[in-house]
């Protein structure tokens, strides 16, 4: 039985899911068949022997009681669900599969579920994973093995064994110490927004336990390949400028004009010859704002949009939040480190985003199709949580890219969702 500590990465989002909400990734395919339960079954324990932090547990760690440790058990249940797509409401169904919290003392740390006849021609896949294992191209990478496992072909190897997601987070840290103090300096400038806080959406402040509800869209083919088609601003830059635009009138429309709009953006500090591989927690936040002058067109916004997305790549800010983990002293006791999210509490929350952008990019082959060498359908959300009630997951899949918009009802009822959505689209479209 293998055992690997966690990284401190891992430890955090722990902490900070178990205070405020789950923090789970949320995946969807469609296929034009009728899938087969024990076939999916064995794909996915096939997924489990080549990726094994997909079936791993939380255990105590080795230091009595300041960390935690994963345990990969011999053998790990496979949790499959099936329903029948014409005896649910598909919306309160994904409310309750991907809005539960995911017990990481038991195996697998991911759950599935078939829909049957949800899709346009057949049934469809959802797959839900915790976040404290594995960032969003490490869930996709599983279920890439799935469905190229289920196919009765052989999924690609991991390039890492298990255990080492704490080596290859130490690889990326500087090796001089004063860039080390430096990025330690650029990302405390974060605690700016405790009095200059971004603007929030209506309803974003609304008390209570968050209720997160999805929609997915499709962009059309002439939007795609124009998102391809700039010099200077890359299709992220493109996907950011539209959600501040997007943000923007929607408060101004709702009667709350906005002066800083910020949106968080992961980023993968996976490097580019291995972007799309490693199956682990390799994923920082940066924020992209903008001012209400900033917002005055999309060209002013998207030119303020490309200067920071360049400045964020060239000076690697976002792993001055690595050296402040690092900081936290390994001796601290789990009871005193679980209660450190506190303090995004109170006047903590001001630190947050007002939304979030997740671009995971073009998926690599093989694509994530059950039957076949194409998906109908590939979509995905990220968690976030109050005050930033909206996220927006978007994936190029062959020639296609889909949008995940996952929302919580106190800021947006079904109608309002839809029409955010629609918006969203029509701005990015406008853009380019």
């Amino acid at each position: 039985m293998k055992r690997a500590p966690f990284t401190r990465l891992e430890e955090a989002v722990f902490h900070v899911e178990r205070m405020y909400t789950p923090w789970n990734i949320q995946i969807e395919v469609a296929t034009s068949e009728r899938i087969d339960r024990t076939r999916l079954r064995e794909a996915v324990r096939t997924a489990y022997a080549i990726h094994p932090i997909a079936k791993a547990r939380r255990r105590p760690g080795g230091k009595e009681g300041t960390d935690y440790d994963w345990e990969v058990p011999d053998e790990a249940p496979v949790p499959i669900e099936v329903a029948e797509a014409s005896d649910v409401d598909l919306d309160a169904l994904r409310q309750r599969f991907y809005g539960d919290g995911i017990d990481l003392s038991t195996s697998p740390p991911l759950r599935l579920l078939v829909v049957r006849g949800g899709g346009e021609r057949g049934d469809l896949l959802w797959v839900c994973s915790s976040h404290v294992p594995m960032d969003g191209v490490g869930a996709y990478r599983i279920l890439q093995a799935i469905c190229t496992a289920y196919r009765g072909e052989e999924p690609n190897p991991s390039r890492f064994a298990f255990g080492e997601s704490r080596d290859v987070l130490d690889g990326f840290r500087p090796e001089s110490y004063r860039r080390r103090v430096r990025l330690l300096g650029k990302t405390a400038q974060r605690l700016g927004y405790l009095l200059d806080p971004p603007s929030r959406l209506p309803g974003a402040g609304a008390p209570g336990v968050a209720s997160w509800r999805y929609r997915h869209r499709r962009l059309d083919d002439g939007v795609v390949d124009a998102l391809g088609e700039g010099d200077d601003a890359s299709v992220n830059d493109h996907l950011l400028a539209a959600m501040h635009l997007t943000l923007d009138r929607w408060n101004r429309d709702f009667g709350a004009p906005a002066e800083r709009l910020s949106v968080m953006m992961p980023v993968n500090l996976r490097p580019r010859e291995w972007f799309y591989e490693g199956v682990g927690f390799y994923t920082f936040f940066e924020s992209v704002a903008t001012d209400a002058v900033d917002r005055q067109d999309a060209e002013t916004a998207l030119g303020r949009i490309i200067d920071q997305t360049r400045e964020i790549k060239a000076e690697q800010r976002y792993l001055g939040y690595l050296e402040w983990l690092n900081l936290v002293p390994g001796a601290i006791p789990l009871s005193l480190k679980k209660r450190l999210p506190r303090l995004l509490d109170g006047v903590g929350g001001r630190l947050l985003d007002t939304a979030v952008l997740s671009n995971l990019g073009r998926l690599p082959e093989p694509l994530p199709a059950l039957s076949g060498e194409t998906p109908e359908s590939t979509w995905f959300t990220a968690p976030c949580w109050l005050p930033t009630p909206v996220s927006i997951g978007a994936a190029t899949v062959g020639e296609e890219m889909h949008l995940g918009f996952r929302y919580t009802q106190s800021a947006f009822d079904a109608e309002k969702a839809d029409a955010f959505a629609d918006r969203y689209c029509e701005r990015v479209a406008e853009i380019v």
